[in-house]
C-alpha cells in the first residue's frame, strides 16, 4: 500500500510516501522512480540494531537510509524483538516512511501534518525519547527499592531482583548507545542540517545526552548495590564461622575432659571412685559453661 503526498515549501518540494506491505510491482514503481536502493527493502528485517546509511540518488544527490527499531516501554529493556521501527528513506525531493500496515493510516495523517519529512522524523525520535524516559523512571524506581531491601536484608529474592534489574539495565545501556551513535551520525547529515531547526535538533542532542547519563548512572549505581550485597553476604557468612568456631571449641573442652578420663592410666584422681563418672561429667560440663562465656567475651573470631 502506498500513501503520497507534498509539503511545498520556499525553496523545495518535499514529497513524502508512505509506504506498507509492498507488492513486487510497488517495490519496482519506487525503485524505478526514485532509484530506492535495494537494500531499504532489507532495513524493515533487522530486528536489534539501528542504523544510519549513506546513499546517492540517480542525480547523484546524496541521500540517506535510516532505520530505528522501537519496543514498547515494557519491552524495551528485555531480550525481545522490536513490536515496530522507524524506517525511512530520504533525499532532497523525497522522504518514504515504511510502516506496518496497521500503522498506516495514522503514519500518512502524522506525515501530512508534519511540516518536512525530516520534521516528522524529529517528532518520532522525541517521542520515542520521551518513552524510554518512563522506562528509565521505572528502573530508577525499582532500583532504589532493591538497594533499600539490600540494607535491610541479603537474601536469595534480593539477589534475583538485583540480577534482573542488572541484565535490564544492560539491555537498555546497550541499545540507548546504538540508538546515540545512530542519531549522532544523521544530526551531522548536511540534509538535515540544512532542513531541521538548530533548535530541533540541540532538543534530540539534549535527549540522547539525558538517556545517556541516566542510563549510565543507573550501571554505576547497580554495580555499588551489588558490592553491598556481597560485603553483606560475607559479613553473614562469616557471622556464620564465628559461630561455628565457638561452638567448636566449647565442644571440644568437656570432649578432651572425657577422652582424658577415659585413657587407661593408673593413679588419676578419682578414677577409683564410685561417682567419678559424675565428677568428670560436671566438671566437662561447667569447664565448657566457663569456656563459652570467656570465647563470648571475646567476641571471638
Amino acid at each position: 500500500m502506498l500513501t503520497e503526498g507534498r509539503h511545498l515549501k520556499d525553496h523545495y518540494t518535499d514529497k513524502w510516501i508512505v509506504l506498507s506491505n509492498p507488492s513486487t510491482a510497488e517495490k519496482e514503481t519506487l525503485f524505478n522512480s526514485f532509484g530506492l536502493p535495494s537494500t531499504f527493502y532489507n532495513l524493515k528485517k533487522e530486528k536489534t540494531m539501528a542504523s544510519m546509511q549513506s546513499c546517492h540518488t540517480p542525480l547523484d544527490e546524496e541521500g540517506f537510509l535510516l532505520h530505528i527499531p522501537l519496543w514498547t516501554k515494557d519491552d524495551f529493556s528485555r531480550m525481545k524483538d522490536p513490536s515496530h521501527s522507524l524506517t525511512a528513506y530520504v533525499a532532497p525531493d523525497i522522504t518514504l516512511i515504511w510502516t506496518d500496515e496497521a500503522k498506516h493510516e495514522n503514519t500518512a495523517a502524522e506525515m501530512e501534518g508534519s511540516l518536512s519529512g525530516i520534521d516528522f522524523i524529529y517528532k518520532k525520535i522525541m517521542a520515542e525519547y520521551a518513552n524510554l524516559s518512563s522506562v528509565l523512571d521505572e528502573l530508577q524506581v525499582r532500583i532504589v527499592e532493591t538497594e533499600n531491601q539490600t540494607k535491610d536484608s541479603a537474601n536469595r529474592d534480593v539477589l534475583l531482583q538485583l540480577t534482573n534489574l542488572e541484565q535490564e539495565v544492560v539491555i537498555a545501556s546497550s541499545r540507548l548507545d546504538d540508538y546515540e551513535e545512530s542519531l549522532n551520525r544523521l544530526l551531522s547529515y548536511r540534509l538535515v542540517e540544512t532542513r531541521l531547526s538548530v533548535n530541533n535538533r540541540e532538543e534530540i542532542r539534549l535527549a540522547i545526552k539525558k538517556a545517556h547519563y541516566r542510563i549510565h548512572l543507573y550501571r554505576d549505581l547497580l554495580g555499588s548495590t551489588s558490592g553491598l550485597l556481597s560485603d553483606s553476604i560475607d559479613n553473614k557468612l562469616n557471622n556464620i564461622m564465628q559461630y561455628l568456631q565457638t561452638w567448636a571449641l566449647v565442644i571440644s573442652v568437656p570432649t578432651l575432659i572425657f577422652s582424658l578420663f577415659g585413657i587407661n592410666t593408673s593413679g588419676m584422681i578419682g578414677r577409683e571412685t564410685s561417682f567419678s563418672s559424675w565428677i568428670v561429667i560436671i566438671v566437662a560440663v561447667l569447664l565448657g559453661a566457663v569456656t563459652a562465656w570467656w570465647l563470648r567475651k571475646k567476641e571471638f573470631k
